[in-house]
């Protein structure tokens, strides 16, 4: 595929940006003609009078995040209701453009911090409702070092509004268009936020029915499985139940302990084809997994130093009953059980003043322990597997300044350095070390500029080092050397004689603010990841990796594939590089600028040194700090002292915030919000190395390790909404530019380009009060529709004489297709 080229689909997802950017336009049709309407409220802080020019600022919110990194991304209430979730771990879905790392490390998930402090584990957030959260921002992997984490992922950290209670239902319902499946879920809450602190408690049921090849209109090469469709299974029927609850509570002015338990059950059912000699008669897979998870953490400061300490515990048990294919039947049974605990202390603070500001350290001791025990009982017999992993370890970061004008040290903005050690001695492995440093330059208070470097080790995980081996017959697989689709039994499972994979990564990112466009942001980041004896799965077998790894593959004396051991391998070497550049715009219409005015949505916020948060929230009446003004200058603030050379440097430059406006379903009457956000991922290199001796694999020119192909040279990422008298419209589309690769028995296989959008449309009728007086049962209500993948667009594979082998026809690839879902949550 050219480097260039683009296919209709591109442009139309180009011309959905152009369209969503009209919003403005729209939008200042409906800007009030009232004069009063456009006067600030009183709650407005005058702090610049300049002759005839007026700035109005507001105070920060207590629990933002207060740090020399610029924010990439915020939202406020407004913003946060123009998506339309129904809590944080669907607002995080839908922020995932926003929130992805550009490294490629970590699990995928953004660190998340609450009121600008560390909390126990990702359970004590995921239910909160967005009405709950006062504000979002969005960070660098760079501000991870602060908290004690490595900068593998983005930071996330919410503001929480101070004083809050709801009780909420919701019930939904879905369908793919093609049919063949239902899904539902309900799911009640209770979220009170006080004085004291919160406490969360939710429920769960979600129920999906099993989707058959028999409901998708599959095409076969070999009649006997085209009558063999009606006993396998595309998606398995499942049933899922849970509970979690979370308690947090203020033990005293500036201490804070918080506790979070959750249990998840899910059963599963999955059909494999027929049984010998009677094909009506299905082979069954039967699953059951379950899991309970602890996590506890507590805050505090001592002086000017702020600590945190959190432990965890999580059980997952899991159990699967496979039917053979063989006479006289009976079962393979699969068990595993997992254990993981552990426990860390973090101690943040300024070591020293600087000759350029205040010399920083965080320091991080912590432990993690796993215990993982398997035991398979198939036809060739019982093996067990007893693993077990304790990894103590420390980490530890210095934040230097260099250069600040406030404190005439240069006159070039801020510039700091942060240098981060890490030291973990795994029970099963040699010591793992890893450094790394980073520059960050706040060129101006709408500008700023951050280079990394970072170098570790990591140990494969416990399971790809010794799971139990799992055998699976009738897999529908495509086999490259001979072109045809044929049913394999595959084998999963460790590899004990994994190595520990090194690792070097490098980044340079630029995030700008333009002062003279408000709400708009533009960052640009570039990636490059080298990485030694990398463990994965066995890749896809194209001709190259069955050289590589011939004892891996069975053939039958005509050649036909009929085994396939998958089990982890390491890579000798890869490396990849890409750049990432996007926009972030947003504003709010058809209200007061004073009176709950927009915020800011996209644009970069620079901060005041400190420990990496922000203090605690001050009494009522006390506003904290007031915000930056659009020249870098930071505003006089009530409590402030005068700062200088020897007595901490006050924050140079931030951006322009707007007061926060009202509360209430979905932000309130706030009048109406567009949005938009468009990223661009350009794939520069992406080669891998997997043995001495045999050929350099390149993913952008042929190769492939997966099913899914090789890399896509060019992804694009559009969102975009409009929020306004209680109607929301989102649409997010997402855009790759398909990949291909070369040789096998029918040539080259084509994956092409793929373009897919989803549209959500909700009203919030607390914002029709004239209907919710006429039908008092709506309020507090919203309803929502919901369609993924509108054009059911699937990705077209073909070999080289156009044929599309079985394995890659679209219900294989994408079973569901179009999906439409009506939600409707109901909150007292």
């Amino acid at each position: 595929m050219s480097y260039d080229r683009l296919s209709l689909s591109a442009r139309a997802l180009l011309l959905a940006a152009t369209a969503m950017t009209a919003a403005p336009v729209l939008a200042a049709d409906e800007q009030p003609t009232d004069p009063l309407a456009a006067m600030p409220a009183d709650d407005g802080i005058y702090d610049d009078i300049d002759g005839e020019e007026i700035v109005v600022t507001a105070p920060r919110l207590a629990g933002q995040l207060d740090t020399d990194y610029a924010a990439e991304a915020e939202l406020d209430e407004a913003a946060i209701a123009s998506y339309g979730v129904s809590n944080v771990e669907e607002l995080l879905a839908a922020l995932a453009p926003q929130t992805r790392s550009g490294r490629g490390r970590g699990s995928g998930r953004p660190i998340i911090l609450v009121n600008g402090r560390r909390i126990g584990g990702f359970g004590e957030v995921r239910n909160l409702p967005p009405e709950a959260i006062a504000k979002v921002e969005i960070f660098p992997e760079e501000v991870a070092l602060q908290y004690g984490y490595s900068a593998d992922e983005r930071v996330v950290n919410l503001v929480l509004k101070p004083n809050f209670r709801q009780i909420s239902v919701e019930a939904e319902g879905g369908i793919p268009t093609k049919g063949g499946r239902f899904q539902s879920e309900l799911e009640p809450s209770f979220l009170a936020i006080g004085d004291n602190g919160r406490f969360n408690l939710t429920a769960g049921w979600e129920h999906a029915t099993m989707l058959r090849e028999s409901e998708r209109g599959l095409a076969y090469d070999d009649p006997v499985q085209a009558g063999e469709a009606p006993v396998r299974s595309l998606l398995p029927a499942t049933d899922e139940y849970k509970i979690d609850a979370t308690i947090q509570r203020s033990l005293n002015k500036l201490t804070d302990a918080s506790l979070n338990v959750r249990f998840d059950q899910t059963d599963s059912l999955s059909l494999l084809g027929p049984r010998l000699g009677d094909v009506t008669d299905a082979l069954e897979r039967d699953s059951r997994s379950r899991n309970l998870s602890t996590t506890a953490s507590i805050n505090g400061m001592i002086g000017d130093w702020r600590w945190s300490a959190s432990g965890n515990y999580a059980d997952a048990d899991q159990r699967t009953l496979t039917d053979r294919n063989a006479m006289g039947g009976g079962r393979d049974r699969f068990d595993s059980s997992q254990q993981t605990f552990g426990g860390s202390a973090n101690l943040s603070g300024t070591v020293t003043e600087g000759w350029a500001g205040p010399i920083r350290l965080s320091a991080t001791a912590g432990y993690s322990g796993l215990r993982f025990d398997s035991r398979s009982d198939n036809a060739n017999g019982v093996t067990t597997s007893d693993l077990a992993r304790d990894l103590p370890g420390v980490f530890g970061s210095l934040t230097i300044p260099l250069l600040d004008p406030e404190y005439e040290v240069g006159k070039l903005g801020r510039v700091s350095l942060t240098l981060s050690g890490q030291y973990q001695d795994p029970s099963d492995f040699s010591a793992l070390k890893s450094w790394g440093a980073n520059v960050n330059w706040g060129v101006t208070g709408n500008l700023s500029l951050v280079a990394s470097f970072n170098q570790d080790e990591a140990a494969p995980g416990i399971q790809q080092l010794g799971a139990a081996p799992l055998i699976t017959p009738a897999v529908t697989y495509y086999d490259f050397t001979t072109g045809q689709t044929v049913q394999i039994t595959t084998t999963t499972g460790g590899n004990p004689f994994l190595l520990a994979e090194q690792r070097r990564d490098v980044k340079l990112g630029l995030n700008w603010s333009p002062p003279m466009v408000e709400g708009l942001n533009f960052s640009i980041n570039y990636n490059r990841n080298k990485s030694y004896d990398t463990a994965n799965s066995l890749p896809l077998l194209t001709p190259e990796i069955e050289a590589a790894f011939p004892d891996r593959v069975t053939r039958d004396a005509n050649g036909v594939l009929i085994a396939l051991d998958q089990r982890p391998v390491n890579f000798d070497r890869s490396e990849n590089s890409q750049i990432r550049w996007g926009i972030n715009f947003g504003k709010s219409f058809g209200q007061a600028q004073g009176a709950g005015g927009p915020g800011r949505f996209g644009a970069g916020a620079g901060g005041r040194r400190s420990d990496g948060a922000a203090p605690p929230p001050p009494p009522p009446g006390e506003g904290g700090a007031a915000s930056p003004r659009p020249d870098g200058e930071r505003p006089a603030a009530a409590g402030d002292a005068p700062r200088g050379p020897g007595g901490g440097a006050p924050r140079m430059g931030g951006a322009r915030r707007g007061p926060g406006g009202p509360g209430g379903m979905f932000g309130g009457p706030q009048g109406g919000r567009w949005q938009l956000s468009f990223y661009h991922t350009i794939k520069l290199t992406d080669k891998i190395l997997i043995r001495p001796g045999v050929p350099e694999l390149d993913l952008l020119d042929g190769s492939a390790t997966g099913n899914g192909g090789g890399s896509n040279r060019h992804l694009f990422e559009l969102d975009g909404g409009l929020f306004n008298k209680g109607w929301g419209f989102r649409l997010s589309a997402k855009y790759d530019s398909g990949s291909r690769v070369v040789g096998g028995a029918n040539g080259d296989l084509d994956f092409g380009d793929l373009a897919t959008f989803n549209v959500r449309v909700f009203l919030d009728f607390n914002q029709k009060p004239k209907l919710t007086e006429d039908l008092p049962f709506l309020k507090g209500s919203r309803l929502r529709l919901s369609v993924d993948n509108v054009f059911d667009a699937q990705r077209k594979i073909t070999d080289a004489s156009g044929v599309v082998p079985l394995n890659y026809q679209p219900g294989y690839l994408d079973p569901l297709g179009r999906y439409v879902e009506l939600e409707w949550r109901k909150s007292f």
